[in-house]
């Protein structure tokens, strides 16, 4: 089958969407994070909690300790938005379910098959309309926008991987979170950018912001795009003070619906300074210390060497401040200055942002690779090789994760999936060229590599370097799941899990910079 026209191409476009579907919901047949494991339970239970919590207290005590709201179990440390949306859910609960779902205290650790079903059907619901089709909007806009690498089987290959990422499927709809909100505004957001739509951009960002406090992994390029954007227009009548002045009546319509947007959404809060600092402390908590179990970060490995939990969480936080500010500020003050290339720029200074705050800043997550891993889905139509790579990658770095919530043949599984699609995509190219007509041509992916890069020593290079590092990969995955780990080294599989996904962000950091600095004119 030859995709060669917009029909075709838009119904192999749903059948994948139908297919997207079709994968999250056998996943989500899958356990969950913390299921039938006393007292806290796990992610599952925080999101239940806090549908528990918003729906039965009144709003000012959302986020402070009291009789009814324990913070040591769950208490809610996200933005004002998932607030909003835990009470959505919580409400459509006991409206239009079961009341036991939410009752106060006597719902906690609830582990029924309805309520199982209802919360997964939630992330389903946002899934459907808002992730997927934001998705699909994002990587549409790059292509028709910047894409460098074009062709039918790019035009099947894009929209695939998009909708098919195993990490973003097996964290919400198996290990349980809505990261699909967030990642979702962020993507319109970028997309609204793109179609020069900078305001509506920013209010979405600004959702975005407040749904998750970790969307702070994206704000620089936002910032320094928008700001830069405020006095593009180099050819004001009147001279420099016109466009000055120009640019700043932008700057401050900007900043006026930035700060409504922020206004609007922390307002049940914004009549007491205590009751905002509450919230900002449950937002940002110090004390739990530089990163979270194995996380693929240079704090993870460093800490192999020097025990970094030794030092104080300020010194820590100090110190992670700093790391990040330098391994970001280089791409963010590129964006500001190179107005040229400003969307392309955008895109790989998004990349490289999330990617030094992941490998460098303070309170890391395994499962905020996410966020890194959505500008890089957004890179697919620049940078198919490279952008499928990462994305395999970022979803192996979080298997210790996913072996301990039961998920590790669903891994298996959606990993083996997206591995064949760039087979699959050449079957549907029209050059013959690029049809595999010998094992050697099912193993070349130069097709997937930008015109800039493939006719360079890197294309070759590139193609290379995914084998050996899916060898590795596959090597650390049987001893993980079948060689015992050494009686004085409990944790050697996960950390050695950790030390290799850890050196390929580095790597991919370094080119991800490569390609935003040397512009189109790489060669």
């Amino acid at each position: 089958m030859i995709v060669t026209d917009r029909r075709t191409l838009w119904t192999v476009v749903v059948a994948l969407v139908a297919a997207g579907f079709f994968l999250r919901s056998a996943i989500s047949l899958h356990s969950y994070s913390g299921q039938n494991r006393p007292p806290m339970y796990g992610d599952f239970e925080a999101q239940r909690h806090w549908q528990e919590v918003t729906v039965n207290l009144p709003v000012a005590d959302w986020y402070r300790n009291t009789s009814d709201n324990d913070l040591q179990y769950w208490g809610l440390d996200y933005p004002p938005l998932t607030a909003y949306h835990s009470y959505l859910v919580g409400s459509w609960a006991r409206l239009f379910h079961n009341e036991s779902f939410v009752a106060l205290h006597a719902s906690r650790g609830i582990s029924t098959q309805d309520h199982k079903q209802f919360m997964r059907n939630t992330v389903f619901l946002v899934d459907a309309l808002l992730y997927v089709p934001a998705i699909l909007y994002a990587t549409h806009t790059v292509r028709k926008r910047l894409a460098t690498v074009n062709g039918p089987q790019i035009d099947w290959l894009v929209p695939a991987m998009a909708v098919l990422f195993p990490g973003q499927i097996l964290i919400d709809n198996g290990h349980f979170q809505y990261n699909n909100v967030s990642l979702a505004l962020c993507a319109l957001a970028v997309g609204a950018i793109l179609n020069k739509r900078t305001l509506s951009g920013a209010v979405l960002f600004c959702l975005a912001l407040n749904y998750k406090q970790m969307e702070l992994y994206h704000a620089l390029p936002f910032f320094f795009y928008l700001l830069g954007n405020c006095f593009e227009e180099p050819h004001v009548p009147g001279g420099g003070l016109r466009w000055l002045l120009s640019g700043t009546r932008n700057l401050v319509r900007l900043g006026t619906i930035v700060l409504v947007t922020f206004a609007i959404l922390w307002l049940p809060w914004l009549g007491s300074l205590a009751s905002v600092g509450q919230l900002v402390h449950r937002i940002f908590p110090v004390a739990r210390g530089v990163f979270e179990d194995k996380v693929s970060n240079v704090w993870c490995v460093v800490n192999v060497v020097v025990k970094l939990r030794n030092f104080p969480n300020t010194t820590m936080a100090a110190v992670c401040l700093v790391c990040t500010l330098l391994a970001v500020l280089p791409s963010g003050l590129h964006l500001l200055v190179h107005r040229t290339t400003s969307h392309r720029s955008f895109l790989y200074s998004l990349a490289v942002t999330a990617l030094g705050f992941f490998l460098f800043s303070f309170q890391v997550h395994e499962k905020s690779i996410l966020l890194a891993a959505l500008p890089v889905t957004l890179l697919l139509p620049l940078e198919p090789l490279a952008a499928w790579w990462f994305l395999q990658l970022a979803t192996f770095s979080m298997l210790p994760l996913l072996h301990k919530d039961g998920l590790t043949l669903g891994y298996i599984g959606s990993t083996l999936i997206i591995l064949t699609l760039p087979r699959i995509a050449r079957a549907f190219a029209p050059s013959r060229k690029l049809k595999p007509s010998s094992f050697y041509d099912v193993l070349d992916l130069r097709a997937f590599v930008p015109p800039g890069v493939s006719g360079h020593w890197m294309g070759a290079a590139l193609v290379g370097l995914f084998y050996l590092s899916l060898l590795g990969q596959v090597v650390l995955m049987g001893a993980f799941l079948y060689l015992p780990s050494p009686v004085h080294l409990p944790f050697l599989y996960p950390l050695a899990i950790s030390a290799y996904s850890c050196g390929h962000f580095v790597l991919f950091y370094v080119y991800f910079n490569y390609r935003q600095f040397c512009g189109t004119g790489c060669s």
